[in-house]
């Protein structure tokens, strides 16, 4: 004993210097998630989403003029404001040991940035977006990373028919004399409330009885994970007080090449598409009831095509169709699609528990190639005391810069004569991008288009006591080999 006393006063500690020095450093996690704020939603957010769906023509121009304003005034709160009245945009952010990135914030459940690296390690962002907060708020975004509800795609003439009870509701008439993604204030426009779960991020919103013309009150809570295998999943729940219809969808706008290469890149995507057949729209884009067989046709992409070849075929400028998936009897995820980008490598499926899938190659993009006349200001005066008549005596919102605003593309002036021409109005993204038509791709799953209004499409109706389950992976890869 009075040997190890005289050894542990003579500092001769050695070895347990040497355990110290091998402990091993703190593991890096396989997913890191990170939280940090995006920004503040304004305080009049209900009142400026309805006015911007209503503008003219002649104000899109002006609309990065009111992105600027819009910063100047979110950045005026008043420092003495209680925190309690700040409504915050928060951003969460996934990386991974395989060196994907992907953020998610709190406004509209939107997905700002996918980044994954090529078959050479080097990273880039695949999906479109904006840099700021403000520029989600402007009518010209196209819905890009959002979260579409209550129900996405059209509604003939914003009428459902709710069974079993039979009562007829009148939805908004946000697109012409239809019904789009949920009308002017949909699941996109709003700030979801949030909490992490572990690796998990859960969102949830409440939707009140009657809001843009749905029947019951609707909640819905939508899971974010992303795992160290590059996966983003998704799963969307919903309940309802009384019977409703439900059908949310996710509507990211790829490039695999990046989001900012633009169509010729774009044209070189693989697409393969899990579907014998695909619901037929009419001259309006609005879905017949009809099921056609894609095979023998440019809707055939049971095989991998290339858009390319494919695009030439379609006579309205692109594809915008919804695609009945094959599923299994008793299969939880079906695979929908894959995309490939040969030159890059970067590849990625989707998968879902849905029916359909809407493939859209980006059509209504505003397109370099198109001129738009610039009306005069006695025009745009005009306009605007027109618009005021047309609100006061019928509530009448079918104007065709509606059209415009609702889904992002600028179509002003086309029916217009003798006016000055200027070319076309880019729409900005991230990091200086320009977003073009056919520059970008949308796989979005969901249940088919109008389905309550066609008895022979998928149940779309969600009654009390029962839950809506939507399950979404985004599974991303590399092709190292040569693609045959």
């Amino acid at each position: 004993m009075a040997e190890e006393a005289e050894e542990k006063a003579s500092g001769d500690t050695v070895s347990i210097v040497k355990a110290e020095s091998e402990i091993a450093p703190p593991k890096v996690p396989d997913v890191e998630l990170i939280v940090d704020g995006f920004g503040f939603m304004p305080e009049d957010s209900v009142n400026q989403f309805k006015s911007r769906s209503k503008m003219t023509a002649a104000e899109l121009k002006k609309s990065s003029k009111s992105v600027k304003e819009n910063k100047s005034t979110s950045s005026s709160q008043s420092p003495c404001a209680s925190s309690t009245n700040i409504d915050i945009v928060r951003r969460y952010t996934w990386k991974t040991k395989n060196r994907m990135t992907v953020q998610i914030i709190t406004f509209g459940a939107t997905i700002t940035t996918i980044q994954v690296p090529d078959k050479k390690g080097v990273p880039d962002d695949v999906i479109a977006g904006f840099d700021t907060l403000e520029e989600y708020f402007q009518p010209r975004n196209p819905y890009f990373g959002a979260t579409i509800g209550r129900y996405a795609n059209y509604i003939r003439d914003g009428t459902i028919v709710v069974k079993p009870s039979g009562r007829m509701y009148m939805l908004s008439n946000n697109r012409g004399h239809n019904h789009y993604n949920g009308g002017y204030i949909g699941f996109d426009k709003v700030n979801w409330r949030s909490y992490v779960n572990g690796n998990k991020v859960v969102m949830s919103h409440i939707s009140e009885r009657f809001h843009e013309g749905y029947p019951g009150t609707v909640m819905a809570q939508i899971t974010f994970e992303v795992t160290c295998n590059n996966t983003l999943k998704i799963e969307m729940r919903c309940t309802t007080s009384e019977p409703t219809i439900v059908n949310l969808s996710s509507s990211p706008y790829f490039n695999l090449a990046g989001h900012h290469a633009g169509p010729e890149q774009m044209y070189d995507h693989i697409i393969s598409i899990n579907a014998d057949k695909y619901t037929v729209v009419d001259d309006d884009g609005l879905v017949t009831g009809e099921k056609n067989v894609v095979g023998g046709t440019a809707y055939d992409f049971r095989v991998p095509r290339v858009l390319r070849a494919m695009l030439p075929r379609i006579p309205m400028g692109g594809y915008d169709v919804n695609y009945c998936i094959t599923q299994g009897t008793e299969q939880d995820l079906s695979f929908q699609a894959r995309a490939l980008h040969p030159l890059t490598g970067r590849v990625v499926e989707v998968y879902s528990n849905q029916p359909g899938l809407q493939f859209y190659t980006g059509n209504l993009l505003p397109d370099p190639d198109k001129i738009v006349e610039e009306p005069s200001a006695e025009e745009e005066e005009e306009a605007r005391e027109e618009e005021v008549k047309v609100e006061s005596d019928s509530g009448s919102e079918s104007e065709s810069s509606e059209e415009s605003s609702v889904k992002g593309e600028d179509e002003a002036g086309e029916e217009s004569k003798g006016k000055k021409s200027y070319g076309y109005i880019p729409l900005m993204g991230k990091q200086g991008a320009h977003y073009k038509k056919h520059g970008l791709f949308c796989l979005m799953p969901q249940n088919y288009p109008d389905a309550v209004n066609h008895k022979n499409f998928p149940n779309s109706i969600l009654n009390p006591g029962e839950v809506y389950v939507h399950k979404i992976q985004y599974k991303f890869g590399l092709l190292l080999g040569k693609y045959v």
